[in-house]
């Protein structure tokens, strides 16, 4: 379903973290669209000005204040699957969790509800063209938005000749997001980008009939064998839900590389992780 609801400009005199659309301060625009896009995600778009493109940082991400149960604010952090090319618009997908307080409130919104939505400086991270020659992403479920915001610029942009590896894990086959999509970024990569998909709800997930890819969990022994080695001129990108950073990296809200997790034990410093 759609509706031609009518997005307005925000009012003037407002503060800006950078030239997108939203200021610092909430900002409702109308739900104007809803699409299935596997079994338990929906794309979710929202209305913008006429001619008017998002104009969001490269990785940066959107706050969305929805409610609870109970009638409460709750906010969330979302990237955009949709890039600044598109036009009047902006797409979330969003996985629609049963205990989820904001993919359950978009889900039982009716189309031309008004959502409020900013855009703050804490919410732009390292941004393109990111200055090293090698990338290593590390990503879990729909934290694979900020990255393929990423790969669209690295893959895409003339002379660029950044490498980059992608690990992307999910629970099983079914799950995996944007799948077509990175595929055909990777044919356009003249063999920069690595998609390594790996599935598995347990570390030592049996086999998986018809599935040649990596099984199991992200871990340690994979980041050694497709990542790029500590360097001055690497990054490892991490997105995923709060136990992966702190598998990995620490705290999203902690600029600071962890000590004792999985990128500090495989050499990795403060200054080559980013944490989106």
């Amino acid at each position: 379903m759609t509706t031609s609801a009518v997005a307005m400009p925000p009012p003037e005199g407002l503060e800006y973290a950078s030239k997108c659309f939203f200021p610092t301060e909430w900002h409702g625009v109308p739900l104007t669209n809803v699409k299935q896009y596997n079994h338990d995600s929906k794309i979710f778009s929202f209305g913008l000005p006429e001619g008017r493109s998002l104009d969001l940082p490269v990785c940066a991400c959107l706050l969305l204040q929805g409610k609870d149960k109970e009638g409460n604010d709750a906010v969330r952090p979302y990237t955009p699957m949709s890039s600044n090319d598109v036009v009047g618009r902006f797409d979330l997908l969003v996985k629609v969790y049963e205990q989820g307080v904001i993919s359950q409130y978009l889900n039982n919104l009716a189309i031309g509800s008004l959502v409020p939505f900013k855009h703050i400086p804490f919410n732009i991270k390292a941004q393109y063209p990111f200055g090293k020659k090698t990338l290593t992403m590390i990503s879990g479920g729909t934290g694979i938005t900020p990255m393929f915001q990423a790969l669209q610029c690295l893959c895409l942009t003339p002379g660029d000749e950044t490498k980059i590896t992608l690990l992307y894990g999910n629970k099983s086959v079914d799950d995996i997001l944007l799948r077509a999509e990175l595929d055909d970024l990777a044919s356009k990569s003249n063999g920069r980008l690595n998609v390594v998909h790996v599935v598995g709800t347990r570390p030592d997930e049996p086999p998986i009939e018809g599935w040649d890819g990596e099984l199991g969990w992200v871990d340690a022994a994979k980041i050694e064998k497709y990542g790029y080695p500590p360097s001055d001129d690497t990054l490892v990108m991490v997105c995923g839900l709060p136990a992966m950073y702190d598998v990995f990296c620490g705290p999203r809200t902690e600029p600071e590389l962890k000590e004792g997790t999985v990128l500090h034990k495989l050499g990795y410093t403060t200054t080559m992780v980013a944490k989106f």
